[in-house]
């Protein structure tokens, strides 16, 4: 005989309209109170078809329906057994439902959850019934909570919310909690009894990234107390998260009686042994060391061998366990610095994270390439693939890389995790010395620091990009601090990359492996490109005079067809020849400029002066109630306006596609026609290119193009001075033009004021 359907106590009402939906969605009692109570949300089971409604709802007992809820992923298993077991208390805490336990500490459980209304997974700390009544625990479990939530580092969990609830009314006990940032993969203990010891570049980039975060852990004031495997997650990347600060102590803060014990029998320090509140940073490292030996060999540096007692007595009169003894293949120098990690007092050990960091250096980087070859074959590609993928970014010639960073270990790890390439680095450790440094000598790549003493990172990248000292230069940004939308906004100002501090040595040499790699096609492209533009030119300088007869009869032919186009619109003809004057002085100026000299030749020039007229051509394709429009055209008139710009390139190129002989010049008509309204910073039309990705001669146009547009009159506006022009487009248009052209502007604004008089209206 079936059992009776159990009924759900003490869950909570924590959304009304989700009892109110529920009433109306389900007719089965239990399933209204799971729903009613966010264990099953509603908007789960509205996904399901009327069948598999109608099959759960005609379940009779409280086993089957939670297997059928579990059966179409309405719940998972550890909530279903909950439900059977009529133990629904704490399943939803406020806007967290519980998914799943993922382990319990002496303080709290912790469980896998999500926030029910953005359906994000989350690690939900829980302190454990019984504690809440002692005011040491619950003052220690707030203290773990304001801990966490003062650092932001990418090798410790954050912390997202928190909070407690009355799960079942006021006569019983609150649930406090702590929500932090889920991390997916495996604590260390677990992945190294699954897949044995790590390699020894693994093993110690791990305790690299862990002593990273013992580092910003120390510079808030914090010992953490419990370092040990089972309290560090590793990500399926290979990225390690610090997890459990629930023994962290605030340096000066008693939170621990004297002789009391805390921590991990078999990783824990024996100063702190003796007694929890007189410890510093080296505690940790110590507990450090051992998770180290633990990583290297899979085992406990100190098992339990009998009593307590005794165990401390022999790790106090013993040397440090060797990891060399359990696998001979660790390095000599590495078994050195486990041994003084361990060391029996605290003077002989490393003093701060810092010196671990730098200690670890030389044993990050050995066995990388055959570790990315082997990942190669792995994955099915061909040998020759992989070789190509790992070979310098330019074996052509030896790139040079500038490291800014105020931090000298910093620089140093970059230089130790850079030194195979076929890189040569220079180091700056402010941003007055990498200007010096870049002005000096030509440099491929800067690797930045944001927060930079004085001139900031921005800063500099701000007058990098403004005057570049060479073309094509990269430059990625690196930050600890920094929020992804503070680096998005880097990139929106000229950087081409960043990295988030701790980064490891795979992540540094892949970004700068990319940005190189960019940075040498974009090279190859502009010598092409001056190649081509000087054989051009030899074949235009041996033209006979009948064929210079006809580029003469194409300029002017060029100069007749845009006309055209201004007898339709309000603009006057001389607009057309101060638009080539204007090109021919900013495109000559430019030229001057190491950012620009390898693009802009004589060639460039003259075909340059004789396309840019053609920037307006497809107004020819706009119907006459927008083009002569004299008011203010709504959103839908501007949008027609702007397709000007595409009828014009696409006539362009239809043109070309029948006249090859004329292909270059055609093509840059083509781009200057479609591309003289896009922006800098990307927000322009009709492509929303940004950057380098516009084409140079609609970048040089669009100046000359606004600066005559200001200057004249218009049946809705005045006529603007030269000040005012100039004061526009340099201060109050940021990111509509390329900043370094707009320098060059400024050198040859006096021109540019000549011409308009010179060829007044």
């Amino acid at each position: 005989m079936p059992s009776p359907v159990a009924t759900v106590t003490g869950t909570p009402t924590v959304h009304p309209e989700a009892r109110a939906l529920s009433s109306v969605l389900c007719r089965h009692r239990v399933l209204r109170d799971l729903l009613a109570a966010s264990i099953v949300l509603v908007e789960d089971w509205d996904s399901l078809s009327n069948q598999d409604r109608q099959e759960i709802e005609e379940c009779t007992s409280t086993s089957a329906l939670a297997e059928a809820l579990v059966r179409h992923s309405l719940l998972t298993k550890y909530q279903a057994d909950r439900v059977e077991a009529g133990k629904t208390f704490g399943l939803v805490l406020n806007n967290y439902r519980v998914l799943e336990r993922l382990g319990a500490g002496a303080m709290g459980v912790v469980f896998k959850a999500e926030n029910v209304r953005l359906r994000r997974p989350v690690a939900l700390k829980v302190l454990a019934l019984g504690h809440e009544g002692d005011p040491r625990l619950l003052l220690r479990f707030f203290a773990e909570i304001r801990a966490i939530a003062q650092m932001q580092h990418p090798n410790i969990a954050a912390a997202m919310d928190a909070g407690e609830t009355q799960v079942n009314g006021p006569d019983h006990p609150a649930l406090h909690y702590l929500v932090m940032e889920y991390v997916p993969g495996q604590d260390l203990e677990e992945y190294v009894q699954e897949h044995g010891p790590l390699p020894t570049p693994k093993a110690c980039d791990v305790i690299h990234q862990v002593a990273s975060a013992l580092s910003e852990a120390h510079r808030h004031g914090l010992i953490h107390r419990d370092i040990k495997p089972s309290n560090i997650r590793l990500t399926p990347e290979g990225q390690a998260k610090l997890l459990d600060f629930g023994l962290a102590r605030r340096f000066g803060h008693r939170l621990t009686d004297p002789g009391t014990l805390l921590g991990t029998i078999e990783y824990i320090a024996p100063e702190q042994a003796r007694d929890a509140h007189e410890v510093d940073i080296r505690a940790d490292l110590y507990s450090l060391g051992g998770t180290l030996f633990w990583c290297l060999t899979g085992q406990s540096p100190f098992p339990n061998q009998g009593s307590l007692a005794h165990d401390f007595v022999r790790r106090l009169n013993q040397p440090p366990p060797s990891a060399r003894a359990f696998r001979p293949d660790v390095p000599a120098g590495l078994d050195a610095i486990v041994a003084r990690l361990l060391a029996v007092e605290p003077d002989d050990r490393f003093q701060g994270p810092q010196d671990v960091m730098r200690a670890l250096l030389p044993f990050l980087k050995p066995d990388l390439h055959e570790h990315l070859l082997s990942h190669s074959h792995a994955n099915g590609d061909q040998p020759g693939v992989a070789a190509a993928a790992n070979a310098p970014t330019a074996a052509s010639r030896l790139r040079h890389v500038l490291v800014v960073d105020d931090e000298a270990a910093v620089r140093k790890f970059c230089r130790h995790a850079l030194g195979a390439d076929d890189l040569q680095l220079d180091e700056a450790a402010n941003g007055a010395q990498a200007l010096e440094a870049l002005a000096a000598k030509p440099f491929d790549l800067v690797l930045l620091d944001v927060d930079l003493p004085g001139l900031s990172g921005a800063d500099v990248l701000a007058r990098v990009r403004a005057a570049p000292p060479g073309p094509h230069l990269k430059v990625i940004m690196f930050s600890g601090r920094a929020s992804a939308d503070a680096m998005a906004q880097l990139m929106m100002a000229g950087a081409d990359d960043y990295l988030t501090k701790p980064f490891s040595i795979p992540q540094l040499r892949a970004r700068i492996r990319a940005a190189l790699v960019l940075k040498e096609a974009q090279d190859r492209s502009a010598t092409l490109n001056c190649h081509l533009l000087a054989v051009n030119s030899e074949l235009e300088r041996n033209l006979n005079a009948r064929d210079s007869d006809l580029v003469h009869a194409r300029n002017a032919l060029v100069l007749a067809l845009a006309k055209l186009v201004e007898h339709r619109d309000t603009e006057t003809g001389v607009h057309l020849m101060r638009i080539q004057s204007y090109c021919r002085c900013l495109a000559q100026e430019a030229a001057r400029s190491p950012a620009f000299g390898e693009e802009i030749n004589a060639h460039f020039i003259d075909m340059l002066e004789c396309c840019a007229p053609l920037h307006d051509i497809g107004k020819v394709g706009l119907p006459d109630h927008i083009l002569l429009k004299p008011g203010k055209l709504t959103p839908d008139e501007r949008v027609l306006m702007q397709m000007h710009t595409v009828i014009g390139a696409d006539t362009l190129q239809e043109v070309a596609k029948k006249h090859g002989f004329a292909l270059a010049f055609l093509e840059m008509a083509a781009d200057i026609a479609r591309h003289h309204h896009e922006r800098h910073d990307g927000r322009g039309y009709p492509d929303g290119l940004s950057g380098s990705d516009i084409p140079l001669a609609a970048r040089l146009v669009a100046i000359g193009d606004v600066y005559d547009a200001l200057r004249s009159r218009r049946v809705y506006k005045p006529a603007l001075s030269h000040t005012t022009a100039l004061r526009l487009i340099v201060d109050s248009s940021p990111g509509q033009f390329d900043p370094a052209l707009v320098q060059i502007f400024l050198h040859c604004a006096p021109r540019f004021e000549q011409i308009f008089h010179d060829l007044a209206d």
